[in-house]
């Protein structure tokens, strides 16, 4: 059989799918939709493409059809009520168009006859012409940023497939005012930052609705908040800047879908198949005890000499093979169920960093020179020799401790007892076998790093259930409910000594589980003076971190978290929409939490510390929002919140070097944004599309809860060390923009985030613009500025070559002293220096069942090192990767 021929038997096939699913009509999906109940209407006169998008909105149908179909037509609009079955049959008279109502959420709209496009070709083959897809509220996830009355954003699959990257973390580059912090230590998981506000809880980060994030200590440098997720595996990212009255994250939330079966099964087949394969370069594997970058002379009678490694300058070819990839997922899809499972599996070395930009470390003689230290002992060099790099690691050198293995499966099964009612079951694992630097040895341009005999080691285990009954004759119920489990332990070297790393194989860690809950019900109500939503809902979540077996044993001094943290929220929400033009939004959620600290480090160990501290508070958290559409494509918005943020276990339980206040107020976040979305097609062509985001956002974090070195009195003796305490507030204020414009196969992305202003205030009369010494939120800050430009194009409806061009500029504020308090920093600040990346990729369709993907990243090799770390060192180098992905 020629592949003609099973190319023409699989279109068949579909559009045998397509006929029987508009015969669907007279049965019981086809009636449903025919005999919905009427709802109010309010859609413009105008361009086609511009009605269907507010139909789709307005009836919650999700539409099908051929972008063709739409070009040039125009419609007489509808105002007042109407089923939507009557509704769209009303748009579409005069077009020549027709529709099917092929269940009781979606339609497909189509030509009377087969065009000429359509016609089989000489080997009887049938091509069949791009399809538009439209989710229920009208556009498809990509576009739904632009129509959303909010500061949302989308990373598609496809993205994530071009710029997997290093590291899991590069999936967010390009995202206006959203970083993953510790981009390259332990890598394997993600940090993320969201309008410089990070960890602690305050970004809600959920995989198919489940949170795995652990606090993993890392000294007097402070702490990492690390999420667990492999992109290989993950169908898309959604992302909410800012407070939702249904969410518990307060700076914003980041939910992670994994593949379903509809990413894999095509229309018209029952199963699907996706096998891929890859290899990168510019890694290599490690050797332990490697030492990188320079000895410096520490002392000041020692020569002015510093000596170079003989480690670390042999880097592979730009294109030896010396990492690989490769993942397996296959899908059922039938009328009643989906099943979907697969495995990802992914090894790499140590990377090498750039060599381009002369930031890598170098000596520089300065000649006589004193130097102190934090604490005020000085010394007097008569030949001082400094390091005028960035960090310790030369141009082009292997970076140590940043190799990655990882292994992942996925497991999903959905069963729909009828239209109406679905239910979904799965199961996550994640391995890992890291490199993992702890970050207070690796803090300045002088420290040398050491490859270390032991890695980190992550293993989490996640299950998920959801269920959803929403009757399509009914719209006062859209139930959901969902409910996880997550068991993840945390492995790493003894953070003691660099000797104590070689002795055994013994890793101390902790254990942590989360669990948690939500149901919450969609009721619309069409009122004589206007639509009425209202989401309204209960939920809960609970984490538990104790010492793995073992740690306390090997690790007395350390006092590892040992606490339990419940919250429980109950919600409410609406949008009412009085006229077509008018939207009004308003929340209401109530939050209250306890904790205990179970710590008990025993009377040997007493350091002052107020030990098993137990919380219990609460509070309201309001918000409104007030959107205007005064022309098609156009929205103009105001919202504002006012929401709570209790401690998390790391600012509730006592630790080494850690006491915890009980006078600690929540966080209360006041926030406001302006913006304004503009969509439009036909913009400079018949077919093209162009979409346009702006935001203006001024949070401000009353009570902000941050960590200072102090002296105090408990039990009637001073006592200092770091302590947990409010500050008066912390402001971030600045600028957002997104941009795409698409035209016969060219797609062009830009995004921009500008920092007008970020603020620290120790009380109300002493404000600066720097971050405060001692706290967590030292590295933090984002950047000033930071700018992307992603362009493609396709050729032939086979190849596509595009690239990615982003400048990150320096960071937003300083670093003083401007909470004039204690007599050390305590975290250092690990700078950087603005820098200018260029990534490329290609991507070839072989044929029906094979794609070939190639990219480099880092094209111009330059030297740089991430925003947001918490370890210094280089981020990597020119970096080539090739992979090939089957489908059946």
């Amino acid at each position: 059989m020629t592949s003609g021929h099973r190319n023409g038997r699989g279109v068949a096939a579909r559009l045998a799918a397509s006929l029987l699913a508009g015969a669907a009509l007279t049965t019981s999906g086809g009636v449903k939709a025919q005999t919905a109940p009427e709802r109010p209407f309010s859609i413009p006169a105008g361009r086609l493409g511009d009605a269907l998008a507010a139909f789709g909105r307005q009836a919650g149908l999700q539409l099908a059809y051929r972008p063709d179909l739409a070009t040039g037509k125009t419609t007489a609009g509808l105002t007042g009520p109407a089923t939507p079955d009557a509704a769209l049959r009303r748009l579409l008279a005069g077009t020549g168009l027709t529709y099917q109502l092929t269940s009781a959420r979606t339609a497909v709209i189509t030509a009377p006859a087969a065009s000429v496009d359509d016609a089989p070709d000489a080997d009887g083959s049938l091509v069949l012409s791009p399809i538009q897809i439209t989710g229920a509220g009208g556009v498809s996830p990509a576009d739904a940023p632009y129509v959303t009355p909010a500061s949302t954003a989308h990373i598609s699959a496809e993205t994530i497939e071009r710029f997997r990257g290093s590291s899991p973390a590069d999936i967010f580059r390009g995202t206006p005012g959203v970083l993953s912090g510790e981009a390259r230590n332990g890598a394997g998981a993600i940090d993320v930052n969201i309008r410089g506000m990070q960890g602690m809880g305050r970004v809600a980060t959920t995989i198919d609705g489940a949170e795995n994030a652990m606090t993993i200590y890392q000294g007097y440098q402070g702490v990492s908040n690390r999420t667990y997720m492999d992109p290989d595996l993950l169908g898309g990212v959604d992302i909410i800047k800012g407070s939702d009255a249904a969410s518990f994250g307060v700076a914003g939330t980041v939910a992670m879908r994994t593949l379903n079966a509809s990413d894999l099964v095509e229309d018209g087949r029952d199963y699907g198949v996706r096998v891929k394969g890859g290899f990168g370069t510019n890694t290599t594997k490690p050797s332990d005890n490697a030492q990188g970058g320079y000895s410096w002379p520490s002392w000041a009678g020692a020569p002015a000499v510093a000596t170079p490694s003989s480690n670390g300058m042999d880097r592979p070819g730009f294109l030896e093979p010396s990492s690989g990839f490769g993942s397996a997922v296959a899908a059922v899809k039938q009328e009643n169920y989906e099943l979907i499972g697969g495995f990802a599996y992914r090894k790499q070395g140590n990377y090498f960093a750039g060599k381009n930009g002369g930031d890598g470390a170098k000596p520089v003689h300065t000649g006589p020179r004193t130097v102190c230290s934090s604490t005020g002992w000085c010394q007097g060099w008569t030949d001082y020799v400094e390091n005028g790099g960035l960090t310790n690691y030369r141009a082009g050198e292997e970076v140590l401790n940043t190799q990655l293995e990882t292994k992942s499966w996925l497991f999903k099964g959905t069963v729909r007892f009828d239209d109406d009612q679905s239910l979904q079951v799965g199961y996550t694992g994640f391995r890992a076998d890291t490199g993992s630097q702890f970050a207070s040895r690796l803090t300045d341009e002088r420290s040398q790093p050491y490859q270390l005999a032991l890695s980190s080691k992550t293993d989490l285990d996640t299950l998920t259930s959801r269920y959803r009954w929403a009757p399509a004759d009914n719209p006062l119920i859209d139930l959901k409910a969902n409910v996880y489990w997550s068991q993840l332990e945390v492995r790493g070297p003894n953070p003691v000594s660099y000797a104590v790393y070689k002795r055994g194989d013994f890793r101390p860690g902790s254990d942590t589980d989360m669990w948690g809950g939500e149901i919450s019900n969609l009721s619309k109500l069409h009122l004589a003076y206007g639509d009425l939503d209202l989401t309204y809902g209960v939920a809960y979540r609970g984490e538990d971190t104790r010492p793995g077996k073992g740690t306390r044993a090997v690790m007395s001094w350390l006092d590892p978290r040992d606490a339990v943290r419940n919250e429980a929220a109950g919600f409410v929400k609406s949008s009412f929409k009085p006229v077509d033009w008018l939207t009004l939004n308003g929340g209401l959620r109530y939050t209250h939490f306890w904790s205990k600290d179970r710590n008990d480090p025993g009377e040997d160990w007493d350091r002052g510390y107020d030990y098993r501290v137990k919380r219990s508070e609460g509070g309201f958290s309001p918000s409104v929002g007030v959107t205007v559409e005064p022309l098609a494509g156009v929205q103009l918005y105001t919202n504002y919140s006012s929401t709570l943020r209790a401690p998390s276990i790391i600012e509730a339980a006592t630790g080494f070097t850690m006491g915890v206040s009980p006078n600690v107020k929540p966080e209360r976040s006041r926030n406001w944004e302006i913006g304004a979305n503009f969509r439009k097609e036909g913009l400079y062509a018949a077919d093209d599309k162009g979409m346009m985001k702006l935001s203006y956002f001024n949070w401000d974090v009353k009570n902000y809860i941050s960590r200072h070195y102090t002296s105090y009195e408990l039990n009637g003796a001073l006592v200092s060390g770091m302590q947990i305490f409010n500050i008066d507030r912390a402001k971030f204020e600045g600028l957002k923009f997104s941009g795409v414009y698409e035209n016969a196969g060219f797609k062009a992305e830009f995004t921009a985030n500008y920092y007008l202003d970020v603020t620290f205030c120790r009380t109300a009369d002493a404000c600066e613009s720097k971050s405060l010494y001692s706290d967590y939120s030292t590295n933090h800050v984002p950047p000033e500025y930071s700018l992307s430009l992603t362009a493609s194009q396709e050729f032939w409806k086979t190849l596509t070559l595009g690239g990615r061009v982003q400048h990150v500029g320096k960071r937003a504020i300083g670093h003083g002293d401007a909470t004039a308090q204690g007599m050390s920093q305590f975290i250092a600040l690990v700078d950087w220096k603005p820098y200018t990346l260029v990534d490329v990729f290609a991507t070839y369709k072989i044929n029906e069942y094979f794609t070939a993907n190639v990219g480099v990243e880092n094209l111009t090799d330059k030297y740089y090192v991430d925003p947001l770390s918490l370890v210094l060192q280089p981020a990597p180098g020119r970096t080539f990767t090739a992979s090939l992905t089957a489908k059946f």
